[in-house]
């Protein structure tokens, strides 16, 4: 009796694993994979990210479609019309059959503070990712170099980054102020409240980021540069290449990865650039300085707008969804092999 009952709690014990082999089959985990212990690594990350990001955005997507008051912890479902809220005026609109544009939106925030806000946060973006790029690449080259004093121009260059952006915003506000220290340096002729003029103090605002981004772009570039091996800057020089040829045939392609990665995260970064500009200014004067997300902050927790604000984060997060999503999608930088 024993042995049978001991066959039978085997052959139970055998079918058991069998089933949950053919279930590890058929959701693709096997055992040279090992992908039990990888989940098991993985779940705290999951559970972390669903909770305190995925969790919370959602939500927000949800508020979106309601008038939301955080008073009351709860709103009343008004479906799209936050969005229409939002977007209306259109820059283009259908009228007697054909298109009609609608140039107001970006120029006059008292038409539409979205598209107005747009405008700001696009120009910031042209005005400031080129130059961080480029000024990060070329700090990156000459610290590549055997120069003296490496390590002190690297923490110097690196110095605006450790900053917080508050502190860099009060700090280039008292430069660009009507009595501050640029205007102290300038003949009287060309003294200006550079920080509260409308015609300028966006320009300010792009030149304390420029001025932040340089140095971190200046890592990225640097670790790009030094994994690049020295026997193709060996060949070239054998072959009689110059500087400049060396750059554009050996450095610029083995640079391709890290091209894309800096050029996609500064698009990101200045689309959702807040910090410095609420310090700086708080989006003024006259809205000059508003970008995208500093209007989503100010409807949503100064006005109380919250499911206005919800909606316009949508609209951004789709904007740099499509950007990156194309950036990935057909970019033609291919990894380099050695």
């Amino acid at each position: 009796m024993a042995t049978e009952s001991q066959r039978s709690v085997t052959d139970a014990i055998t079918r058991v694993r069998h089933a949950l082999t053919k279930l590890k089959r058929s959701v693709g985990i096997t055992e040279d994979q090992n992908n039990l212990m990888g989940a098991a690594f993985v779940a705290p990350n999951i559970i972390v990210f669903s909770a305190f990001l995925l969790g919370p955005v959602l939500y927000a997507f949800y508020i979106s479609f309601q008038e939301w008051s955080i008073l009351a912890g709860s709103g009343q479902w008004v479906g799209l019309t936050n969005y229409v809220t939002v977007l209306q005026p259109l820059p283009v609109s259908i009228e007697n059959g054909g298109l009609s544009w609608n140039p107001e939106v970006f120029t006059d925030p008292a038409t539409s503070l979205w598209w107005y806000s747009l405008k700001n946060t696009f120009v910031y973006a042209i005005g400031t990712v080129p130059l961080q790029i480029f000024g990060g690449l070329a700090v990156a080259l000459m610290l590549d170099k055997r120069v003296r004093f490496k390590k002190t121009y690297r923490a110097a260059y690196f110095m605006p980054v450790m900053l917080s952006g508050a502190a860099s915003a009060v700090m280039w506000r008292w430069f660009l102020a009507g009595d501050g220290v640029i205007n102290g340096l300038l003949p009287t002729f060309l003294e200006h409240n550079w920080a509260g003029d409308p015609g300028t103090a966006l320009g300010g605002v792009m030149l304390m980021a420029i001025w932040g981004g340089i140095g971190s772009n200046m890592i990225f570039f640097l670790a790009g540069l030094q994994n690049i091996p020295e026997e193709l800057y060996e060949a070239a020089r054998i072959d009689g290449a110059s500087r400049w040829h060396r750059f554009r045939h050996v450095t610029w392609p083995n640079l391709g990865n890290t091209n894309f990665f800096v050029f996609v995260m500064a698009i990101i970064s200045a689309f959702q650039v807040f910090g410095i500009a609420l310090v700086f200014s708080e989006g003024g004067p006259v809205y000059s300085t508003t970008t995208s997300v500093l209007l989503i902050y100010q409807r949503a927790f100064e006005e109380g707008a919250f499911g206005e604000g919800a909606a316009m984060a949508f609209v951004l997060f789709l904007i740099i969804f499509t950007f990156s999503y194309y950036q990935y999608r057909y970019r033609d930088q291919a990894e380099v092999d050695y």
